[in-house]
């Protein structure tokens, strides 16, 4: 029997009792928890003096200068109930206001530019998020469950379905300890709140683009214990490159019922669907960076479109045992399916390095992913400490199934059918073969698999008059691997425990210092390619990672903004690059070593004045590779100094009433390629500039944003290789226009 087997049925146990438990409570248990209020026609002031423990409704007060972009509380997804501003470690918030006013549309599209040291680095489509920060690609989790598959993925999810973002600075073993030390992103889908708000937005800008998307929010019952959230969008748009477009749709409903007063189940559904023109956007020419007009493309229109579908359900069960202490179980599933041909060119021309020599493939892709958590957490008391407890175990199953890179345009001999393209003088027109693979995706040359089972156990140890607050933790996890490349197959196994310690001193209410330490074991799909000298593939080895981290946090004007400075370094052993030479197989860098400067500023710092500033310094090389050549040479694709600004001002003139101006800047310098080489090569740096205009009443707003107003030639995701210089082009400078209306 496999391992993972064992804690699943344990997993399944526990939510078939709790269930069993729920519908068996007496719906009039004393416990107070937060409940969907109807509206009332009595005097609650009296009856507040006739029984003194009648709860009043709650009452959110809100106006154009009370918008605030600073959050203090962490979402109930990350487990923990701890304050940001005492918490031992740096997690940054993205809140749903932020993402209005930059007019952006999904996790995408230049959400990274709100926390200090994140960048996107795009190499396909929007088929992943590719998100790295101290120098390494941060894993993924949505309402805090892992579905980070395999390979690319998941789709970055819409705006339409996003309550916030949260990014964990540093490993997390409250949440898992899988992934780069340098952290996670966690995306929190929005959830029926128990009353009756519907919401619609139209967007349109630059090249044809137009979306649609419309929150009904609401209840199915009298009571209010029947609740539902529905999320729907579609767009459709074209792009600055030729023959490019992107056609989007997104459902997502999401169903809540209120058992009891101790007990809820909520269950969610995700669809999205997506037609892409090209599977990437890269360029490529042997004169340079950005030396390419910026609508270039290698593709051509007699390609079929590119073509992802994504998908995804959860089930959620909580019961409150007390006002201290509650179990959560939660089941989650993830599907993404991708296909579709494009073109690609490995290398220069020999004869004319002008001439592109384009190379159709196909790739046919799913990634499946299982997730099944159960914790517990509450809160207790031994003599003078008090304690914050967090149990539990995650178990977790990813498949990824391929018959990727086939290269299917060949002549009666064998080889590759070439379609040139010059650089210099680009005709297009070709007649690009279009492929079915004959095989079902299950049947490819592709299929891997992950499994890991952990168990973990968190206690904070609050002591010193609340002042003092010290975290110790320990998870320990098993995992399987397992690969079959093209008729190679290869394995692993692996247990290991990694422990976690924070400390926390808040010096007063309102300033705090932290210290952490914790570690990661991330199990890996892949294998290294077969030698010449006729050495067998072997499997990929685990990647591991340690943090040491100091900072501060500096709650400012009775919390109104927030600062935090943290000073970190991260070690990580075995981290995965992309084989040169084989697509199919990875190169697997010995160590590195990344330090750096983190800076983040949130909130509203003046009345009607809201401002996101952060700079992030990292320095991060490889300090041990069998490859002595490349010690001390830069990791891939990170960026040494990231500066970011973000202004948003309610004009206070009553004759203006209503409107706001938005500025922002995004700046990037001392980038690193794709590849880790020891040679160092020039990457231009990264400078953007964003500004609009908005107005708002109670029931509509207006926003519109002007992208890139400096009309720059910008070039994204740089690398060199092979004598070619590859890049993503970015966009000229571009209107986006958003209007919402609340019913």
């Amino acid at each position: 029997m496999k391992f993972w087997f064992l804690p699943l049925i344990i997993f399944s146990c526990l939510t078939i009792c709790f269930c069993s438990a729920a519908l068996a409570q007496n719906d009039t248990s004393k416990i107070k928890v937060s409940m969907p209020l109807k509206p009332v026609k009595r005097n609650i002031i009296q009856d507040t003096i006739k029984n003194k423990t009648t709860n009043l409704n709650e009452v959110t007060i809100s106006s154009r200068y009370n918008k605030s972009y600073k959050i203090s509380e962490l979402s109930k997804t990350l487990r923990i109930n701890t304050p940001l501003l005492n918490l031992s470690q740096n997690i940054q918030e993205i809140g749903k206001e932020i993402i209005a006013d930059q007019a952006a549309f999904n996790m995408s599209d230049g959400l990274t530019r709100n926390v200090s040291g994140v960048i996107r680095q795009e190499i396909s489509n929007n088929l992943g998020p590719f998100i790295f920060m101290r120098g390494g690609l941060v894993s993924t989790m949505r309402d805090g469950t892992d579905l980070t598959p395999i390979y690319r993925g998941p789709v970055p999810e819409d705006a339409a379905v996003i309550e916030r973002v949260e990014f964990i600075k540093g490993p997390s073993l409250f949440m898992n300890s899988i992934g780069d030390p340098a952290g996670t992103f966690n995306v929190v889908t929005k959830q029926p709140t128990g009353r009756n708000n519907y919401a619609a937005n139209i967007m349109f800008g630059s090249y044809d683009f137009y979306r649609v998307s419309a929150d009904l929010d609401g209840l199915l019952d009298k009571k209010g214990k029947l609740q539902y959230r529905f999320n729907v969008m579609g767009m459709k748009s074209h792009s600055f490159v030729k023959y490019d477009f992107n056609d989007r749709l997104v459902i997502a409903p999401v169903i809540k019922y209120q058992i009891s007063e101790r007990n809820t189940l909520s269950g969610s559904y995700t669809y999205q669907k997506f037609s892409y023109g090209l599977m990437s956007p890269i360029v490529m020419t042997p004169n340079g960076f950005g030396t390419l007009p910026r609508d270039f493309t290698i593709s051509e229109p007699s390609l079929n479109p590119y073509q992802p579908t994504d998908q995804s359900a959860a089930l959620n069960f909580q019961h409150i045992f007390n006002e201290n202490w509650r179990i959560t179980a939660i089941g989650a599933f993830m599907q993404n399916d991708n296909s579709g041909a494009y073109l690609w060119v490995t290398k220069a021309n020999d004869v004319n390095p002008n001439v592109l020599l384009r190379n159709p493939k196909y790739d046919l892709t799913r990634s499946i992913v299982y997730s099944e958590q159960a914790f517990i957490n509450g809160k207790l008391k031994t003599g003078s400490l008090n304690h914050q407890i967090l149990a539990g175990t995650d178990i977790n199953q990813k498949r990824f199934f391929a018959e990727s890179y086939i290269e299917y345009d060949k002549d009666p001999s064998g080889a590759l059918n070439n379609y040139p393209l010059d650089v210099s003088n680009p005709v297009f027109g070709a007649v690009i073969p279009n492929y079915t693979d004959p095989n079902d995706v299950e049947n490819g040359n592709t299929n891997q698999q992950i499994n890991y089972a952990s168990f973990y156990a968190l206690d904070e140890i609050t002591l010193l008059n609340d002042k003092l607050r010290v975290t110790f933790g320990g998870r320990f996890t098993t995992a399987e691997t397992s690969n079959n490349l093209s008729g190679v197959h290869t394995a692993s196994s692996n247990d290991i425990f990694t422990p976690r310690m924070g400390l926390s001193y808040s010096i007063n209410k309102s300033l705090s210092v932290y210290y952490l330490n914790d570690k990661t074991f991330t199990p890996q799909a892949g294998s290294t390619a077969p030698k010449t000298d006729g050495n067998r593939s072997n499997a990929v080895k685990p990647k591991t990672g340690m943090l040491y981290e100091v900072g501060i946090k500096k709650d400012w004007l009775n919390g109104k903004w927030n600062t935090t400075l943290s000073v970190y370094t991260v070690k990580r052993a075995g981290t995965l690059s992309a084989d040169p030479d084989n697509s199919s197989y990875y190169i697997q860098i010995g160590e590195s070593k990344s330090k750096g400067i983190d800076f983040d500023l949130k909130g509203r710092i003046l009345p009607g004045l809201n401002a996101v500033i952060n700079y992030a310094y990292t320095d991060s090389k490889v300090t041990a590779d069998a490859n002595k050549t490349l010690i001390g040479a830069r990791t891939p694709l990170y960026v040494k100094h990231i500066q970011n600004t973000w202004l948003t001002y309610d004009l206070p003139l009553p004759w203006l009433r209503g409107f706001g101006l938005s500025m922002g800047y995004q700046y990037q310098a001392g980038r690193s390629g794709r590849y880790t080489t020891a040679t160092p090569y020039h990457i231009p740096d990264f400078f953007r500039v964003d500004g609009g205009l908005r107005w708002a009443n109670k029931k509509v707003s207006v926003n519109a944003i002007v992208n890139n107003l400096l009309n720059k030639n910008l070039v994204g995701t740089p690398w060199l290789r092979n004598g070619l210089y590859y890049w993503i082009p970015q966009a000229p400078a571009n209107l986006r226009i958003s209007i919402g209306y609340n019913f």
